[in-house]
């Protein structure tokens, strides 16, 4: 009899902790709201347009529409950070697209206005390669851009430029308004000017006029950092020897060059600041890309905003502060909720399809666990 006793005291003494360290939830999960309002590029409200959310776990919810005041609510959600899309068809080609993110309490009520641009089809930055293969003798020179046209007519390449624009902390902004992504900034801190642009590279021709390199509708067309096959360099590498574009920097001797593919060449030269002495390479871990029409070619005062195609950022970094100008890219790539690009991982970015475009990479675009120049 006194074992079962004590062993009836030990009990009730368990039972008694465990309902003192565990209290009945004030809150039951799945019973957030979210309220969310739609508006065009011109904040005016859009009826009829498709909204749907993904949690930060991969989760996609129903697909609902917008009503005549641009609004749609969202009712039974547990705590998570969705990404709300939104999205209106005007034809096959043309919509409207947004995006945006919010973290939202189970129990809680919360809105959120989500402002969709134009998606109007065109050239697209459509793939990146950055992070270099599987090895451990840090070779990334296997780097491509792949463009891809998702217009209904052709369009040229010629006197295009792509820019590199990381690497500073005012670099992909317009920092004295005039309407341009800056070439300088001056520091005031240690009181000297620094240059934003890290690379730009200039395919030959003039933009509007010469027709030397099209890309015809439907079309992707791969620039290579070097276009040969680094498999016979890395075996974990890819082959790029039928890139339809290579970068080429003459000030850099060691730079190999592919005599049957078209060049972007190097046109930073020294005259406003010192040249750049390498090849076109991006940065492993977080960078800004432009692509450029060219008709702004003064680059030394800074590209005219309204003359960038595409521009994307990326980083590795989930707590990365976004730099770019905001009309050209509100989010960032390289991060996903399942996994993060690192350095010489064989991975790259790509868009979640081909031409899709709300100028927020965090939405626009996924991770590859391989590269696939030209989409295949």
């Amino acid at each position: 009899m006194r074992q079962v006793a004590m062993k009836l005291i030990a009990l009730l003494f368990v039972i008694s902790v465990l309902s003192c360290g565990l209290k009945k939830p004030t809150v039951y999960e799945g019973h957030g709201t979210l309220r969310v309002k739609v508006l065009d590029d011109a904040g005016d409200p859009v009826a009829g347009a498709v909204v749907y959310w993904t949690s930060h776990v991969g989760e996609v919810g129903p697909r609902q529409l917008s009503d005549s005041t641009g609004q749609t609510v969202f009712q039974g959600l547990s705590s998570s950070e969705y990404t709300i899309k939104a999205g209106k068809a005007l034809d096959e080609k043309i919509g409207y697209l947004g995006s945006e993110k919010i973290s939202l309490e189970s129990g809680k009520e919360d809105s959120l206005t989500v402002q969709m641009r134009l998606n109007t089809a065109g050239l697209k930055i459509n793939e990146i390669y950055y992070a270099g293969p599987v090895n451990n003798e840090f070779y990334f020179y296997d780097q491509f851009i792949e463009l891809y046209n998702s217009g209904a007519d052709t369009v040229y390449l010629d006197g295009t430029i792509f820019i590199r624009g990381g690497g500073y902390n005012l670099a992909g902004k317009d920092n004295d308004g005039d309407g341009a992504i800056d070439y300088f900034y001056f520091d005031t801190s240690d009181g000297t000017e620094h240059r934003c642009f890290v690379y730009a590279f200039k395919l030959p021709g003039i933009p509007g006029v010469s027709k030397n390199y099209p890309v015809a509708p439907g079309e992707f067309v791969v620039v290579a950092s070097d276009a040969i096959d680094h498999r016979e360099i890395i075996s974990t590498s890819i082959d790029l020897s039928n890139a339809d574009y290579e970068f080429y920097n003459p000030y850099f001797f060691r730079d190999p060059n592919n005599p049957d593919i078209p060049d972007y060449v190097n046109i930073i030269d020294g005259a406003h600041g010192r040249e750049t002495t390498t090849d076109f390479m991006l940065n492993l871990s977080g960078d800004i890309l432009l692509l450029a029409s060219g008709v702004d070619s003064v680059y030394w005062d800074g590209i005219d905003i309204d003359t960038i195609i595409d521009g994307i950022e990326y980083s590795s970094n989930k707590d990365h502060i976004h730099s770019l100008e905001l009309s050209i890219d509100k989010g960032f790539a390289g991060t996903a909720p399942d996994k993060v690009m690192t350095k010489y991982s064989g991975m790259s970015i790509q868009r979640i399809r081909p031409g899709f475009d709300t100028d927020n990479s965090t939405v626009d675009f996924t991770i590859l666990d391989h590269p696939t120049p030209g989409y295949q």
